[in-house]
């Protein structure tokens, strides 16, 4: 029995390299909400959040606010606290201060160097690489936009931000259509 019917072709192979910045960004919103993966809601949060980008002008043609959509996420996108890695205590027995060696990394990295450490043990969802390369497919030659990015979500339609999309009424074929028609 087949649970989940996809009438779209699978994406084609290409440089997922385009899509990098919306990888990094939904890096960022995982990292703050203190998760350890990036997933299609920690991107469509970030998108949702851009008065002036490509999704939220198609959104608000198919009728759905960015207030809609960040109250939507909310259940999905929890602030947690991350577990810690480092036991300041265990530090403290052998003689190491924690607080100087987080002050020497920031003096020498920057601010909040030690948490970006823990930044290439975020994992990817699938849904969300199959998102992204459903991206890359409908920018087509065009550079990849936002647009295409929520395009890209809706064309997973088990991910969380499709399921949550569709609890707005957004569909893909309308948002296809709008697009198409700005084109």
């Amino acid at each position: 029995m087949k649970l989940l019917q996809r009438s779209r072709r699978k994406p084609r192979a290409k440089t997922i390299r385009p899509a990098e910045r919306y990888l990094l960004a939904g890096a960022e919103e995982a990292r703050q909400l203190g998760h350890d993966y990036i997933g299609t809601e920690h991107i469509l949060s970030v998108l949702a959040r851009d008065p002036d980008g490509g999704a939220t002008r198609l959104l608000a043609q198919l009728g759905v606010s960015n207030d809609q959509v960040e109250r939507a996420l909310a259940c999905w996108l929890p602030a947690t606290s991350p577990a810690a890695k480092i036991d300041p205590d265990a530090l403290a027995a052998l003689g190491v201060d924690f607080d100087t060696v987080r002050e020497r990394l920031e003096q020498t990295f920057g601010r909040g160097a030690l948490e970006r450490t823990h930044s290439g043990c975020l994992g990817i969802c699938p849904r969300l690489k199959l998102a992204l390369a459903y991206a890359l497919d409908h920018a087509a030659d065009a550079p990849l936009g936002d647009e295409h990015v929520l395009l890209g979500m809706l064309s997973v339609p088990d991910s969380v931000a499709a399921r949550i999309l569709a609890d707005l009424g957004v569909k893909f074929d309308d948002a296809r259509a709008r697009l198409d028609a700005e084109s």
